[in-house]
């Protein structure tokens, strides 16, 4: 396999995971955890859905992007910028509950 595929593959089963098997609190070792998520339920569950979403989208994104330059370095700079903008995303939503 093509090690250039393996952060695609990596957010697509991480974004399933969120998806399939919401973490139903903050104990749960793959659930969001932030400030904002943390301040109640209804932040947490909306934080968590979101960014499982974004996951996926990102993890396919990846995926194309890695059959397209089959370079392992740009696919992962972009997971970086990927990541970076997940985040911000997320925590944009959770501020304007």
């Amino acid at each position: 396999m093509d090690p250039s595929l393996s952060l695609g593959i990596i957010f697509l089963l991480y974004g399933a995971l969120m998806v399939v098997i919401p973490p139903k609190t903050h104990k749960n070792f793959y659930a969001y955890k932030t400030a904002a998520s943390l301040k109640n339920p209804r932040n947490f569950k909306v934080a968590n859905r979101l960014v499982g979403l974004l996951l996926l989208i990102s993890g396919a994104v990846l995926l194309a992007l890695a059959l397209v330059t089959r370079s392992f370095l740009v696919t992962a700079i972009i997971a970086a910028v990927a990541y970076i903008v997940i985040y911000t995303l997320v925590e944009i939503r959770l501020k304007n509950l």
